[in-house]
C-alpha cells in the first residue's frame, strides 16, 4: 500500500520567519524551501523500509525546524536597512545557521547509510550469496568471451595477460575470504568453458586457488574459538578481535577531532556496534595504529592478554 506524500506545511510559518530579514520576498522563499525538502524527504521514504518511517519523520522534522529556527535569526542590510546593523550579532547568527543545516544533513547521511546497512544485514544469506555469484559469472564470462576472441582473432588490440589477471584477481578475493563455494564454482565454470577454448592454462596458479581458499576458511574457524588480545594505551586500549578479524582501538573518551582525522587517514572506520575505531586485521594496520598512538603520545603502556 503506496503512502500518502509527508507534507512539512506545518513549518510554513517557521520557514517564513527563517527568510523575512533576508529576503526580498520570504513567502516565495519559504514556498521554495518546503517543497524542496518534502521532495527530498519523499524520496528518502522511498529508500527505506516503512517500518523505520515513523522514527525517520521524526527526526528530519527535529532538525530541519532547527535549521529554519537558526536561519529565522539572520539577517541582511539590504532588508532591514545599514542603520544600527549588528554585523558581529549577525555572523553569529550566521554560523549557527550553516551549523544547524550540516547537522541536517550529517544525520540524513547517517541515518540512510544505517538503514540501508541494517536492511542488507538482514537479507537471507542464500539471496545474497546467489546475487553475488550471478555478479561474479557475469563478469568471468564476459573477460572470457573477450579472451576467446583474443585467441581466434577476432578481437584485436587486447592484450590477453591482462583479462587472465582480471579473472584471477577477482576470484584471489573469494579466496581471501575463505569462500571455498565460490571459488569452486568460479574454477569450474573456467574449466568448464575452457574445454571450447583456452580461457586459462591449466598449469596457471588460477587452479591453486581452491587450496588457497581452504586455507583460509581454516585459519577463520581457527580463530572463530582464538581468545583475543591486546595492550593498553593512554586512554583507551588496543585490541586484536581474531573472530572478527579485526584491530580495534577503543577509547575511554571521544577522541578529538585531529586523532579522528588520523584515524580516517589510516583506514579506521568508526563501528557503533563494537564502539571502536577498526579495520582489518593485518600486519599494516598494527603498525598504523602504533604509529598513530605514539603520533599523538598514547602509546604504550602494557600488554594486556
Amino acid at each position: 500500500m503506496s503512502q500518502q506524500p509527508i507534507s512539512l506545511s506545518e513549518f510554513r510559518k517557521a520557514a517564513y520567519s527563517a527568510y523575512q530579514w533576508t529576503s526580498f520576498d520570504p513567502d516565495k522563499r519559504a514556498a521554495s524551501t518546503l517543497t524542496e525538502h518534502e521532495a527530498q524527504l519523499n524520496e528518502d521514504l522511498k529508500q527505506i523500509p516503512e517500518t523505520e518511517h515513523e522514527r525517520y519523520i521524526s527526526n528530519y522534522k527535529k532538525y530541519f525546524g532547527a535549521w529554519l529556527a537558526a536561519r529565522g535569526n539572520c539577517a541582511s542590510s539590504m532588508i532591514t536597512g545599514p542603520a544600527n546593523f549588528n554585523i558581529r550579532r549577525n555572523e553569529k547568527a550566521n554560523n549557527l545557521e550553516h551549523k544547524r543545516y550540516g547537522e541536517l544533513m550529517q544525520w540524513r547521511d547517517r541515518a540512510l547509510a544505517a538503514i540501508k546497512r541494517h536492511v542488507e544485514e538482514a537479507r537471507p544469506q542464500e539471496v545474497k550469496d546467489a546475487e553475488a555469484w550471478e555478479s561474479l559469472e557475469r563478469t568471468l564470462r564476459s573477460s572470457a568471451s573477450t579472451i576467446e576472441g583474443i585467441n581466434n582473432g577476432t578481437e584485436r588490440g587486447y592484450n590477453k595477460a591482462l583479462f587472465v589477471s582480471s579473472i584471477y584477481n577477482k576470484v584471489e578475493t573469494y579466496a581471501k575470504r575463505g569462500d571455498t563455494e565460490m571459488v569452486a564454482r568460479a574454477v569450474a565454470l573456467i574449466e568448464e568453458l575452457n574445454q571450447s577454448s583456452r580461457i586459462i592454462s591449466a598449469r596457471h596458479k588460477f587452479f591453486k586457488l581452491p587450496e588457497l581458499a581452504a586455507v583460509n576458511k581454516q585459519k577463520q574457524e581457527d580463530n572463530q574459538n582464538r581468545e583475543n588480545t591486546g595492550v593498553d594505551f593512554i586512554g583507551g586500549r588496543a585490541v586484536n578481535n581474531f573472530a572478527e578479524n579485526r584491530l580495534q582501538l577503543i577509547f575511554d573518551e571521544k577522541p578529538s577531532s585531529d586523532i579522528i582525522a588520523a584515524l580516517k587517514r589510516n583506514a579506521f572506520k568508526w563501528s557503533p556496534n563494537a564502539g571502536a575505531w577498526q579495520r582489518q586485521l593485518t600486519g599494516n594496520a598494527v603498525y598504523a595504529a602504533k604509529s598513530l598512538l605514539k603520533e599523538f603520545g598514547l602509546w604504550l603502556l602494557k600488554e594486556k592478554q
